[in-house]
């Protein structure tokens, strides 16, 4: 079939799963093709040749499968990740996340320690280390899974010599003084239902507790317990009570901060 032809018959199929099924569908054709988007909208007339390859694809992204998974990659703070089913997929609110660790590791030492609870793909502790070159990063998650991508991303953003990279459950295994911990866990409660998409994704990574914020407290805990001065997390949008009423009883003082939507989205603490 021509190019062309591949592309409506996509923008067909994806029309009740994305909001944006012409762009999707190019995107699969251009990944099976080799080719940038520019050049497939300039080569409509053509014979693509893959056709299979395209159709398969295709049906996977029919099947609510993320687009993510079946390219391989993400973009997270301007950078292309390689992601696959076994981590989360990055989204853009976690970029705030980074911002907000960025901007309180500006009132430590340069060489920090700063530690990510559950690095999953590695972006968060990938970007520190970009961001803070000077500061000592471990990066802990209790999937071997998501070490093996995390620190695959790493090698391929040429930080991987500045990032130590821990299997454990929360910080397990470091015993070194902590300055700052980072943390994206899971959230979302054990009994409510996942979105389609969210199903494909793993749900080690997702869900977080009979509340869903019994981890986010944890941490809480672990940073009063290691003395750490700074804490960056980010959270459910409908967690900021329970979260501000377990600070409370820390006898600490909170600060929240939401995404590009309005809502709450995390928190920090700063000793």
């Amino acid at each position: 079939m021509r190019i062309n032809e591949l592309v409506r018959l996509g923008t067909e199929q994806l029309r009740g799963v994305t909001e944006i099924p012409q762009k999707e569908a190019m995107i699969l054709l251009g990944e099976v093709l080799g080719k940038e988007m520019s050049w497939i909208m300039g080569h409509g007339e053509d014979e693509s040749g893959e056709d299979a390859r395209f159709m398969e694809r295709l049906n996977r992204r029919a099947h609510h499968e993320p687009l993510e998974y079946i390219v391989g990659r993400a973009s997270f703070y301007g950078r292309v990740f390689d992601v696959d089913s076994r981590v989360l997929i990055p989204r853009p609110e976690t970029e705030l996340l980074v911002d907000k660790a960025v901007e309180l590791a500006k009132t430590l030492p340069e060489n920090a320690h700063i530690v990510e609870i559950g690095c999953g793909s590695g972006i968060v502790s990938i970007m520190l280390s970009l961001l803070l070159p000077k500061a000592h990063i471990t990066a802990v998650d209790i999937s071997p899974d998501a070490l093996h991508v995390s620190s695959h991303n790493a090698k391929k953003q040429g930080v991987s010599e500045r990032i130590t990279f821990v299997e454990g459950s929360y910080m397990d295994g470091v015993t070194e003084k902590i300055d700052m911990i980072v943390s994206n866990p899971p959230y979302i409660a054990n009994n409510e239902p996942l979105g389609i998409g969210l199903s494909f994704e793993p749900s080690l990574a997702l869900y977080g507790g009979n509340r869903g914020d019994e981890m986010l407290c944890h941490i809480i805990d672990l940073f009063v317990q290691r003395e750490a001065k700074a804490l960056v997390c980010e959270m459910g949008y409908d967690q900021r009570e329970p979260i501000a009423l377990h600070v409370k009883e820390k006898g600490l003082n909170v600060a929240f901060y939401t995404d590009l939507a309005g809502l709450d989205r995390g928190f920090w603490i700063k000793e």
